[in-house]
């Protein structure tokens, strides 16, 4: 893959996705005298779902332990090992630790409370191996003295955004259960391990002190982490054919809320109201009043850009223009915010009736009488008058998944649309599309017929994907980015960029400028570092912005997108600015070629502005960035003049010579 950063940078770009989680579902117990339950390895599933999907959480981010791989200690062993020392968690980094499964409760044994009580019940979860006996004695659980001492220990180590999630009970009301009701209460009585073996079995770090707290899971003064339970002490934690009642009243929950201004307890709310009589729920923790997750899993949208009335029109300015590829007629969406993984209605739907170089001015479709302080607009329609054409070509594999997609994309002008709102016509021939796609069991085979700037023959491209509406989305958006143009070139031959490569210890040039005729052709090294210089020979000083473009994977990222809070634009008239000059927002650019590769090419894409824009709507992944609220606020602010802007394309080829 061409057009990679350094690490520093790339740790950065991931800072969407900084959750990581324990989650163990126990529906199987060892111990014959244990009852099985039902829903408990499905909770569990899908709580993971719920991460990967919604909060985009990745898959080895998060750890499952279902039934026997759930025994105490591989429970322990993970809990060490995946989150403690996870070196690629954090401070701050969000954890999630949730348990579906039996709960119990045993005598305590003597001095383990600070008091010397001997009345009061131990709570425990149970893992798989629970009250069965191995040989050091019998297996007594996690008891809440162990958990709060490991999560203490986690604490201290990656900072308290911890949320443990309980969905079983200690101490049911009716300790002998009928037959209906122990069938589908999530807990169970410890018949055969004795109070010396929670001793014998505590977890080491909670050895050196007494415990202090009687009330186990459900004490409110923590700090180490935020508690949710499914009931209070004394009631049942229930499960039925949608699993859990606590589990699956969250996840019905939480995919309604806006979840980056909903706190815990705000949260328990809503749990609270649709629950209704059938089970109470608690949230038990210092930090209670947090957003969910302290808000990391919730980052700004840049697919989103600043909306807001227009005094002098009335109208509502949305801060997309023409240098981001916006025509009349154009169709953007409302949304009261621009987070992501948060729930995010549209509120009204419009159409754009003015285009400005760095912002449009559009009208509400339907009655809007008031634009809210803060709002939102995203691109649902982008009338491209020309659209993105291309040929299904079935083979006899995919004859079915080429007809099903087929039926998504007319053959009609104007009739269809990519789902980020570029129109698309299906042809019949490849010599009239852009490209031809065949869509295999887990691939997509891309054929390029109109290359933009290099002289080649039709280029193959092979994307690991199986959506086909996506991959045709990724290449419409970036062919049009990739010819989008200012037709008057207000700079034209006024900016000058270059490639040089850098010496990988001094960081300083150690070859000459090799873009000639808006073309590199590059010798590959690997672990070769480069440094992009611009030139600005206008009287305008200038924000530049610049992307590269891979057309292997048809992904568009930003390498360098000045901070708009700044009041100094970075590249001064009649001056000079390096990217990648090793200074802090300037890393190194390097780029990668396949081992089995022998020559590839990407594009430089630079988009130049008398003014601050946000750029950042041009990259294929809503996850790639992370924009604050006053970095896209500040935008607006620099409004003294009609700003100007223009574009520059250049490619760079890398050839790998034989050895």
């Amino acid at each position: 893959m061409l057009g990679s950063w350094d690490a520093t940078h790339l740790k950065l770009l991931q800072m969407s996705t900084r959750v990581f989680a324990l989650i163990v579902g126990i529906d199987e117990y060892k111990s014959g005298s244990i009852w099985n339950l039902q829903s408990c390895v499905d909770d569990a599933k899908n709580m993971k779902r719920w991460l990967m999907d919604d909060l985009n959480v990745p898959k080895d981010q998060i750890s499952l332990l279902l039934d026997r791989q759930a025994t105490k200690l591989k429970i322990e062993d993970t809990f060490t090992q995946h989150l403690v020392n996870n070196p690629s968690i954090e401070r701050g980094d969000a954890i999630f630790i949730y348990f579906a499964g039996h709960g119990s409760s045993l005598t305590a044994p003597p001095d383990w409370y600070q008091d010397g009580s001997k009345t009061c019940a131990v709570q425990v979860l149970c893992p798989y191996d629970h009250d069965t006996k191995n040989a050091q004695g019998r297996i007594t659980g996690i008891s809440d003295r162990s958990l709060r001492a490991m999560i203490e220990q986690l604490a201290a180590a990656k900072g308290n955004n911890i949320t443990l999630f309980l969905d079983c009970c200690f101490s049911p009301s009716q300790t002998t259960l009928n037959i209906l009701d122990r069938r589908i209460t999530r807990w169970t009585p410890t018949t055969k391990a004795s109070p010396d073996d929670l001793y014998r079995d505590i977890w080491p770090g909670a050895r050196g002190s007494l415990h202090v707290s009687k009330l186990g899971f459900y004490d409110p003064d923590l700090k180490s982490h935020t508690t949710l339970l499914a009931c209070p002490q004394g009631d049942k934690a229930l499960e039925g054919k949608e699993g859990g009642r606590f589990t699956s009243t969250f996840l019905h929950t939480v995919p309604q809320l806006p979840l980056h201004r909903t706190s815990y307890s705000q949260l328990f709310d809503h749990l609270l109201e649709r629950a209704g009589e059938s089970q109470r729920y608690l949230c038990l923790g210092v930090h209670k009043s947090r957003v969910l997750f302290d808000d990391v899993p919730f980052p700004a949208d840049r697919r989103l850009s600043l909306a807001t009335l227009d005094s002098e029109t009335k109208l509502i300015r949305v801060e997309i223009g023409d240098i981001h590829g916006i025509v009349e007629g154009s169709e953007v969406s409302l949304h009261l915010h621009n987070r992501l993984h948060s729930h995010n209605p549209s509120i009204a739907s419009a159409i754009v009736e003015e285009v400005r170089p760095s912002s449009c001015l559009v009208r509400a479709k339907s009655h809007f009488p008031t634009v809210p302080k803060t709002c939102w607009a995203k691109i649902s329609r982008w009338n491209n008058r020309r659209p993105f054409r291309v040929h299904l070509k079935s083979t006899f594999t995919t004859f079915i998944r080429m007809w099903k997609l087929r039926g998504k994309i007319s053959s009609k002008p104007g009739a269809s649309s990519s789902p980020s709102g570029l129109n698309v016509l299906r042809v019949k021939h490849p010599n009239l599309a852009d490209i031809s796609v065949t869509m295999g069991r887990k691939e997509a085979t891309v054929i390029q017929h109109n290359p933009v700037l290099l002289d080649q023959e039709q280029r193959v491209v092979t994307i690991q994907k199986t959506d086909g509406e996506e991959v045709i989305d990724d290449a419409a958006r970036f062919n049009l980015y990739l010819s989008h143009r200012n037709r008057a070139s207000p700079l034209r031959s006024l900016i000058q960029m270059e490639l040089y490569q850098l010496d990988p210890s001094s960081w300083s040039k150690s070859g000459v400028n090799s873009l000639h005729n808006a073309t590199a052709t590059i010798p590959y090294e690997t672990g070769a570092i480069y440094q992009v210089l611009l030139r600005n020979n206008s009287k305008t000083d200038l924000w530049p912005y610049l992307a590269y473009m891979d057309p292997s994977r048809y992904r568009i990222s930003m390498l360098y997108h000045p901070d708009a809070s700044s009041e100094e634009p970075p590249l001064r008239s009649r001056g000079t600015l390096e990217i990648g000059s090793g200074k802090p927002g300037s890393e190194a650019l390097s780029f990668a070629l396949a081992d089995q590769k022998h020559h590839d090419y990407g594009y430089l894409k630079l988009f130049l502005c008398s003014v601050p824009v946000d750029m950042r709507v041009l990259e294929q992944d809503p996850e790639s960035s992370f924009v604050s609220d006053f970095e896209i606020k500040s935008a607006t602010n620099h409004r003294s003049k009609p700003p100007i802007w223009d574009a520059m394309l250049a490619s760079v080829v890398f050839i790998r010579h034989p050895e």
